[in-house]
């Protein structure tokens, strides 16, 4: 006889990481309350829980390669390619934000434990946004993900674009999830579903043709809502002053666990729920990627903060990686590459001027970085790879991520979007190049003084720029990955 358990599908595996992030968070919390911790041994339990968090992940493998693509809690969390990819992204991005997020959480006064739970508590809320079959369920890690990024932009109370940072971030983002909810409704009152794969079979059942028009608006809604967090054109305005206001030491993690939930929605929402319907949203998609690509470009030429500069480039990203998203299952596995390839620059890029700037800095001038390669040759080289990277380089895995994503726009006759991604792309050597001019080759008068790495900066630093070059000259790997992510629906 079939249990309860059995019935809902109840299995902790499946929800193992977010269920370690937050009992981490709580062993956190009891130890600030009720007992004397010292610093090491808080450390020492945010770094197990994060190492344990990793290990869950694995356990997630062996229960999708022992039953597949599975739906569990009452058809409320999917195990899927995509949850895998997702949870192992954001595990490594917390772990190798780990030093950065502690150092500057110990200079936030009598805050110090606080911005290590919201850390955690954001990043179980993006995996619980990833894991998520129904799209109210969606809406939930989204919530617990961004309300406690909101947080933690603000959490340096003394400074004033901290303060606004995490004002705006709160008021616009509030908005997005408003639309988002908005799209959920109408969608479920057309169709009468709520999930991903429900959504597909719904299309197929009574086809495309007569899908009814506030399912189309209901989806265009949740799009926007998740276009927001990836800061897509004309949804970036917050991206640079949220970038420029949060403490330094966060922003690497905040940019890149949003964008990975975030587009990894996307492309499940593109490949399953919306495979059939895809077409009715090219020119919304083309709009966006163009736009993106635009004002992304125009106002990162004249950005003097780097920390802006590298918001603005971000917004160009999320219109490349948008572009392969809506081009064919093909297209998004090119996504997928060019997005990690991308978490990987943008992580390391923000250690960098973490380690420079002081941890809870909100202006870094791009003076900053001048003559940083006469007393910092090894930052200088791991920041020149990192920016090459950025701007398409050969012998880098962005050359590699844009060379895939152009071809594949260019099979499928996608000619605009092609001339536009190479201008952009070519565009961006100035603005990508000129500060490793700054800090590398340009003559300073009051050069950058020697800076003393801890072993764990320069094993990060040297990991995320091996793994920039690597990609870059043997790039099979990760392009065997993000084809095995989507290989069920081509």
């Amino acid at each position: 006889m079939s249990t309860i358990g059995d019935i809902i599908g109840f299995n902790l595996i499946v929800i193992g990481p977010t269920l370690v992030l937050v009992a981490t968070a709580l062993i956190l919390l009891f130890c600030t309350i009720t007992i004397e911790t010292s610093v090491f041994i808080k450390q020492s339990i945010t770094l197990m829980g994060i190492l344990a968090t990793i290990f869950t992940v694995f356990l997630k493998f062996g229960l999708f390669f022992t039953d597949g693509v599975s739906s569990y809690f009452s058809e409320k969390i999917l195990l899927d390619e995509f949850s895998l990819f997702g949870n192992v992204l954001i595990s490594l991005i917390l772990l190798f934000n780990f030093t950065s997020i502690w150092n500057t959480s110990a200079e936030v006064k009598d805050k110090t434990t606080e911005a290590i739970i919201l850390t955690l508590m954001s990043a179980s809320g993006f995996m619980l946004m990833i894991d998520a079959e129904n799209f109210m369920m969606l809406f939930i890690g989204l919530e617990i993900g961004s309300i406690s990024l909101y947080a933690l932009a603000g959490i340096n109370r003394g400074d004033l674009l901290s303060n606004e940072a995490a004002l705006k971030y709160f008021l616009l983002g509030s908005l997005a999830s408003c639309v988002l909810v908005y799209g959920v409704a109408l969608i479920y009152i057309s169709l009468s579903i709520s999930g991903f794969y429900d959504t597909a079979i719904a299309i197929s059942y009574i086809g495309p043709p007569n899908v009814p028009l506030t399912t189309f608006i209901g989806f265009l809604l949740l799009v926007v809502g998740l276009l927001f967090k990836v800061a897509a054109a004309p949804f970036q305005s917050w991206a640079p002053d949220v970038y420029q206001g949060s403490p330094t030491g966060y922003v690497g993690y905040m940019a890149s666990v949003a964008k990975v939930a975030s587009f990894l929605v996307l492309c499940r929402l593109c490949v399953v729920s919306l495979r059939f319907v895809i077409d009715n949203f090219d020119l919304f998609f083309v709009v966006v990627v163009i736009a993106s690509i635009f004002i992304g470009s125009f106002f990162a030429t004249v950005q003097s903060d780097l920390k802006r500069l590298i918001a603005y480039s971000g917004v160009i990203q999320s219109g490349f990686i948008l572009s392969g998203i809506v081009s064919g299952v093909n297209g998004t596995s090119a996504s997928i590459f060019y997005m990690t390839a991308y978490v990987i620059q943008l992580i390391g890029i923000f250690i960098i001027f973490t380690v420079i700037s002081g941890r809870l800095s909100s202006n870094f001038s791009i003076e900053n970085i001048s003559g940083l390669f006469v007393e910092n040759k090894f930052l200088t080289i791991c920041f020149s790879i990192f920016m090459l990277g950025l701007a398409g380089i050969p012998l880098t895995s962005g050359f590699i991520s844009k060379f895939i994503l152009i071809t594949n726009l260019w099979s499928y006759e996608s000619y605009l979007l092609v001339v536009i991604l190479m201008l952009s792309t070519v565009a961006g050597f100035y603005f990508y190049l000129r500060p490793i001019w700054i800090a590398a080759i340009e003559k300073s008068e009051s050069p950058v003084e020697k800076i003393t790495l801890s072993r764990s900066h320069v094993l990060s630093l040297s990991v995320l720029a091996f793994a920039t070059i690597y990609f870059g000259l043997l790039p099979n790997s990760l392009i065997n990955i993000s084809r095995w992510v989507i290989q069920n629906y081509l």
